[in-house]
């Protein structure tokens, strides 16, 4: 009697070898995850810092156009000059908001430069400029 081996099935090499790829593609696609993530949060940060922004622009190009907004210090976006920053929290977001107003040159007080700054630590800065017009 002959010793007959059966061809059906995998060798363990064969399913050493295919394990060891699918665990690779696995770790390779967990961290395409996790840096998706990271990308999704800061993204996150970046919108709310925007609106953070936007809403303190429009507030002050409103009070200019009441005629109620007086001229920061020239370097109070890089400080924060008293009456010049706040700080919010925006969908669990500390936002650091600072702005400068300035009259435009030329315009003889009608026109006010409104630039606003928003920082969250780690993240970086958001800054939004406009001129907003005054009225007499």
């Amino acid at each position: 009697m002959r010793n007959q081996r059966s061809s059906s099935g995998f060798t363990l090499i064969e399913v050493t070898i295919a394990i060891g790829l699918l665990v690779v593609i696995a770790l390779g696609s967990a961290q395409l995850f996790v840096l998706a993530l990271r990308h999704n949060v800061v993204a996150r940060q970046q919108l709310v810092m925007t609106l953070a922004a936007s809403r303190k622009v429009e507030e002050l190009s409103a009070a200019a156009a009441a005629g109620a907004l007086a001229p920061s210090p020239p370097d109070a976006l890089d400080r924060g000059a008293p009456g010049f920053a706040d700080v919010t929290i925006d969908a669990g977001v500390v936002c650091v908001r600072r702005w400068l107003v300035a009259p435009v040159p030329g315009y003889g007080g009608r026109a006010m430069a409104i630039a606003v700054r928003v920082s969250v630590a780690g993240a970086g800065d958001v800054q939004i400029v406009t001129i907003g017009e005054t009225t007499p």
